[in-house]
């Protein structure tokens, strides 16, 4: 289904730069571009911030030094909602005071004096505003959370990335404007602070209010400013470089915060070593924010995440919360090198920040945490950023922006799981050694910098140390310049192997499919060698030779590359005759790199479905979690989609043909926390689809730990791995479901709350998931922050689908505040997500 308009335009923006801009004096405004003039720049900034927690607004002063390149008779720079009380130039003898004109639209505003011109050099600009906290979950915003005693406190945190820090203090927000910071907070005496870098005093003021100053930060950009006012508390532990990390939560919940605490120190410590430069601050703090928006904030030195993002509690929390924890701390402890030491020149190359970080979470804690076995996760990862960058829609990423609705969308699959998808490729073509080698000489040439692609491949290209050069940046501009990835058609006659690559689109569209090349790193295996070989792929057909003839060839080895390929002339049945006869000659992830590829290629008529059917029949045989997962995600959809369309005897045979395939591997399940996370995972899995499907072994498990759970009044310990499932079934009934939602209100654990919250979803019962997305809106009983996940986990319950539809329809439309401009990739996506769940069978839930 078509998204409507009207939910899935938030821009606010308009798209045309004017060539004459008026303020709303009707004044000219003396600068037409939304870009600012390169020719004043920031050095420093001198900020005093006082919020007030009982009226919720906030004022400040702002002191910013600057260097003027060329005379001119104006600074240019950038606001949001504030309201300027003062603005002066301060001089040798005494202080020039300044006109000020805005520009809305570009939230900008000039700083002049009639006849006057800012002279080439350096000058303090002063400026006093004040302005109310904001009620979205960006720039400086109110916050609140309620105690175990009901009693509602109230906080004031910032997000500034990637244009919001205009709206907390006038200032040049944009990447490439790097200078350093010297913050300083006023508060009462019940409230702390905390900001980028450790704090040098407090000073106790006339008015009996406190003033926290803060030591001057690095040279950073504006959108990894931070500071918190809160009554949160912290625990403290150095780590092995000397470095003071502290976590931070809401009192009532300190007692979870001991596992991100020893994680980061040993994830910054793993960074320190792995990049050979010492992280630069003398401390780091994690800080978790109950109303977040975001997944988490990588601000240099104080990252804030979402609760469920950083509290681990080890009564309560599940295998998939570790691994889910560790990996985002693991991301933005990875971002205080990638994106804060080297920045991106502009928001074009997001990617540099984000695929780095997501293809970092997993090098680290492939290292740090192998018991975590985050390598099983990866391809999923490169699966979903195809599933999106095989549309007409997708887009190169690195893509022009312009204005901050245009930079908002740039947070998307493509910048982060596409990015860090072909880094990973690029390091199994170069080497492990060679790619760190490079990443290392990248970020020491450019610290303190902004880069742009060319520097990363500069710095990868290697001919400082290995003997055959590769011309990394003509591989990888073909990957980042040009929208979409290569389907390779491989047909094997005895010794040859004819190869072809053509963009692979889902929609029929060749004006998208001609004119894409790309130069691919091919990897292969054979039924004679299991050794890896390999073949740089740059035009558009070609040709290698095998030194003998062989039964099967398997490219994409692992799924390291980011392609999908296709066996012609028989090579699907051998790979199919391999994969019955004895699968584990192939690795777990090329196990399931071959289910996703043979239904992909269903999609685009390529290969009939019974074929992608009998290459599934080997599942019955399958433990692995990715395969296992993977054959769920591809006939889960199928039969969805019969269900949809009142195909009943289809998609019975089809139920029936997925419980008999997965039926041995369902009834080894204990019900219990034992095992490896990727076994735990999988038991989750497996038990929550087997319930759902109604498999009578498992209703009758699930119900009576249910019944026993809540005649213990929710004392009982249930295993972490199950609950889920135990939850799903008791909230099949209006008694079980109301008990949960008590449950949830009274829950102190992110990670219980999110159980719950997710079984309430699942439910038949359509009057209570109605309930729950309209409390939503009014975000009392579930946060509005955790409107996207909800709306989205509805959709995919048979019951709930019209439900979540109508609901975006209507509802959401007369939400202004919080859900605004800002917040739109999140719900974009919801309301994308199930406007496809209709119809689409690459995007429906893999489960219920």
């Amino acid at each position: 289904g078509a998204v409507p308009t009207e939910i899935k335009e938030f821009k606010v923006y308009s798209d045309h730069a004017m060539t004459v801009n008026t303020d709303t004096n009707a004044l000219p405004f003396p600068w037409d571009k939304i870009r600012l003039p390169e020719t004043v720049k920031p050095q420093h900034y001198d900020l005093l911030i006082h919020p007030n927690l009982t009226s919720l607004t906030f004022t400040g002063v702002v002191q910013i030094l600057i260097e003027v390149e060329q005379d001119t008779r104006a600074i240019i720079l950038h606001s949001k909602n504030l309201q300027i009380s003062k603005a002066q130039l301060l001089g040798s003898r005494h202080p020039q005071d300044l006109q000020t004109s805005e520009f809305e639209a570009y939230e900008q505003i000039a700083l002049f004096s009639d006849g006057f011109t800012f002279e080439k050099g350096n000058h303090v600009v002063h400026l006093e505003f004040y302005a109310n906290l904001s009620d979205s979950f960006h720039g400086f915003y109110k916050g609140r959370y309620t105690t175990n005693s009901g009693e509602v406190r109230m906080m004031a945190s910032t997000q500034f990335e990637p244009t919001h820090a205009r709206a907390a203090f006038p200032c040049f927000d944009e990447p490439a404007f790097k200078a350093n910071f010297t913050i300083r907070v006023r508060r009462e005496s019940r409230h702390i602070s905390i900001s980028n870098m450790p704090k040098l005093r407090t000073v106790e003021m006339a008015d009996g209010l406190l003033e926290d100053q803060f030591d001057t930060t690095v040279k950073m950009s504006t959108y990894l400013v931070a500071f918190i006012i809160s009554d949160l508390q912290s625990i403290s532990k150095k780590s092995q470089h000397g470095v003071e990390i502290s976590v931070y939560t809401v009192p009532e919940k300190i007692s979870q915060a001991e596992y991100a605490l020893n994680t980061a120190v040993t994830l910054l410590d793993f960074y320190d070593d792995y990049f050979d430069i010492p992280y630069p601050l003398p401390k780091h703090d994690l800080a978790a924010i109950p109303d977040f928006q975001s997944g988490a904030m990588e601000n240099w030195g104080l990252s804030t995440y979402r609760e469920s993002g950083l509290l681990f509690d080890p009564e309560k929390s599940s295998s998939s919360d570790k691994l889910g924890i560790t990996k985002v701390i693991a991301h933005e402890l990875a971002h205080q090198w990638f994106g804060n030491l080297v920045t991106m020149q502009w928001w074009n190359d997001l990617w540099l920040n984000e695929g780095f970080a997501k293809f970092m979470e997993y090098v680290s804690v492939n290292i740090t945490h192998p018991e975590l076995q985050v390598d099983d996760y990866f391809l999923e990862k490169c699966f979903t950023a195809m599933s999106v960058d095989s549309l007409t829609s997708s887009h190169p990423i690195s893509t022009p922006v312009e204005n901050p609705a245009e930079i908002s969308e740039m947070f998307d699959d493509v910048s982060y799981r596409k990015g860090a998808c072909i880094l990973n490729m690029l390091r199994d073509f170069l080497t492990p050694e060679a790619f760190k080698y490079g990443i290392i000489h990248y970020l020491k040439t450019h610290s303190y910098q902004n880069t742009v692609n060319a520097h990363l491949w500069e710095s990868l290209t290697n001919k400082w140390f290995m003997e055959d050069s590769v011309d990394v940046q003509a591989i990888m501009d073909t990957w980042t310049l040009q929208e979409g990835f290569p389907l390779i058609t491989v047909e094997v006659k005895g010794q040859e192997v004819t190869l072809k690559q053509e963009r692979f689109l889902r929609e029929a569209n060749s004006s998208k499919t001609s004119n894409f090349l790309w130069q691919v790193p091919l990897t292969y295996i054979t039924s004679h060698s299991s050794a890896v070989q390999r073949f740089l792929l740059k035009s558009e057909k070609d040709v290698l030779y095998l030194p003998k003839k062989v039964d099967w060839i398997k490219f994409n080895v692992d799924l390291r590359g980011y392609y999908i390929v296709h066996y012609k002339s028989g090579g699907w049945d051998a790979l199919i005759n391999q994969l019955q006869q004895n699968h584990s000659v192939f690795s777990s992830n090329d196990r399931a790199s071959l289910i996703h590829d043979i239904f992909q290629l269903v999609s685009i008529e390529k290969i009939p479905l019974d074929k992608a059917l009998n290459l599934s029949l080997y599942l019955s045989k399958e433990s692995e979690i990715m395969p296992v997962t993977q054959g769920f995600n591809e006939l889960v959809p199928l039969y969805k989609l019969m269900e949809k369309r009142n195909m009943e005897e289809l998609e019975n045979q089809l139920k029936g043909h997925l419980v008999k395939l997965f039926k041995t591997l369902i009834d080894r399940q204990s019900w219990s926390d034992d095992g490896s996370v990727s076994e735990r995972m999988l038991r989750n899995y497996l038990l929550l689809f087997a319930c759902i499907r109604r498999y009578p072994s498992c209703i009758s498990t699930a119900t009576r730990l249910f019944q026993q759970w809540k005649e213990s009044d929710g004392k009982m310990w249930l295993p972490t791995d199950v609950s889920l499932v135990v939850y799903t079934e008791g909230a099949r009934t209006d008694e079980g479901w109301d008990f949960l939602l008590e449950k949830y209100k009274r829950s102190v654990s992110p990670s219980e709350k999110w159980i719950i919250k997710a079984a309430l979803s699942y439910s038949p019962l359509a009057h209570k998931l109605q309930w729950l997305l309209e409390r939503t809106i009014e975000g009392e009983i579930i946060k509005t922050q955790d409107l996207p996940s909800l709306v989205i986990s509805v959709s995919k319950n048979p019951k709930g689908f019209k439900l979540a539809w109508d609901f975006l329809k209507t509802s959401l439309l007369a939400v202004e505040t919080p859900i605004d401009a800002s917040s739109s990739p999140g719900i974009r996506r919801s309301a994308e997500t199930v406007g496809n769940t209709s119809d689409n069978i690459l995007h429906c839930c893999p489960l219920l």
